[in-house]
């Protein structure tokens, strides 16, 4: 069997390696990317926070691929207060397929390899990678880029795959609407959330959060958690109770109902200070990396950043023959640019995690405080919508709240 080959492998073809595949391949590199399911609904919300779309401005060109302009965000506290922020600009939630093929398909269009095969093995050999596929073909590549999410099987290949104190569990519903606003044959009220909103809601004693998440056609429920801290049929009691809330009491019928399930990276701060993205001859980037918000859990940014990063990285280090050295040394610069970008903020994040779930402010439940003080201030309000959509800085998060906080009393 003879080797095909490519200058780049990239294992994962989600937003983050599809992004990364279609920067380099308009940059004329030779790229192989790799990934059985191509799109595929992936277990997630699938917001698309502000910053993202500022900074990648493609998501929202071509309207082929239908999303929701989210204006509006509600979110309710553990005591049950509520308070509806309306943003000054709008996010996007996409279906992950439907996303995950926007950016797939500009990588093809781009001149990317795509290999709708699996990787089954790697290993280093002079020069490089070779790499084995599921369904029986080799390849050799210099450069290996890890991007296939939280569970990466080219992680856990290359440095081992993450402890539990690092992985948050999510799962949910997608329930698909239905225009004639019954719930089937039981007789229950079918309204669902606003179209056009997103409810959060913060659940008492609990390290994370539920939501209900609008899309085309579709609302997508779901609850994420520390991994550990609840067992699967605590949280499935907390989202039933959630979304039977929307629908006068009674889930929907099953027929409108899909389940999904996954491990997302929400890193401890011990974490943080050692993490390792790149080794001799690969990084890793997205999911695969640990980049994701500890509090949140987003990390299609954080995708779509660190691909970004490395193609800079790669670019600035080009010579003149391409060699291996030229690899490395973008491998190098990588290291420094995504701590810099936004490394130190998720560490921060991590730190600030125990406070914003657990932690008291004005002698309140901190997520309870801060719904408070939303509800009677419109600087609280804005900073806690800046904070949802990724604009508002953990670092300066508790000094922002108490200085508008004081301006309240």
């Amino acid at each position: 069997m003879q080797a095909r080959s490519a200058e780049i492998a990239i294992i994962g073809a989600g937003p983050a390696g599809a992004h990364l595949a279609s920067r380099l391949a308009a940059e004329g590199r030779d790229v192989a990317l790799f990934d059985p399911k191509g799109a595929w609904e992936k277990p997630c919300g699938g917001g698309v926070p502000t910053r993202a779309i500022r900074e990648f401005a493609f998501i929202l060109e071509s309207s082929s691929y239908p999303r929701k302009l989210v204006h509006q965000i509600t979110m309710i506290s553990p005591l049950e207060r509520r308070v509806t922020l309306t943003l000054d600009r709008p996010f996007a939630v996409y279906s992950r397929q439907v996303l995950n093929s926007l950016v797939l398909d500009r990588a093809i269009e781009a001149g990317a390899n795509f290999i709708r095969e699996g990787v089954s093995s790697f290993s280093r050999e002079t020069g490089g990678w070779s790499l084995f596929t599921d369904a029986g073909n080799q390849w050799r590549a210099r450069f290996l880029v890890g991007a296939d999410g939280a569970a990466s099987f080219t992680r856990r290949r290359l440095i081992g795959i993450f402890p539990k104190r690092d992985l948050a569990l999510a799962f949910g519903y997608n329930i698909t609407n239905q225009e004639n606003g019954s719930n089937g044959d039981n007789g229950a009220h079918d309204c669902g959330p606003s179209t056009d909103e997103v409810v959060v809601r913060f659940p008492k004693e609990f390290t994370g959060y539920l939501w209900a998440f609008p899309r085309p056609g579709v609302v997508n429920f779901g609850v994420a958690s520390k991994l550990g801290e609840r067992t699967s049929d605590e949280l499935r009691t907390l989202l039933n109770n959630f979304v039977s809330g929307f629908y006068g009491g009674r889930m929907p019928d099953s027929g409108r109902v899909s389940f999904f399930g996954a491990k997302i990276p929400t890193l401890d701060l011990a974490s943080w200070k050692d993490l390792q993205t790149t080794g001799e001859g690969w990084v890793l980037i997205g999911d695969a990396a640990g980049f994701a918000d500890p509090i949140t859990g987003e990390g299609i940014y954080y995708a779509f950043k660190s691909a970004d990063l490395f193609a800079d990285a790669l670019r600035d280090a080009q010579t003149s023959n391409g060699s291996s050295s030229t690899h490395q040394a973008a491998a190098a610069s990588y290291k420094t640019l995504w701590r810099d970008a936004f490394g130190r903020d998720l560490e921060h994040a991590s730190f600030r995690l125990p406070h914003f779930y657990h932690g008291r402010f004005f002698g309140r439940i901190f997520t309870d405080a801060m719904i408070m003080l939303a509800r009677r201030h419109r600087g609280v309000r804005t900073i806690l919508g800046r904070a949802l959509v990724g604009e508002q800085s953990y670092v300066t998060l508790k000094r922002d709240l108490l200085r508008r906080a004081w301006q309240v009393f």
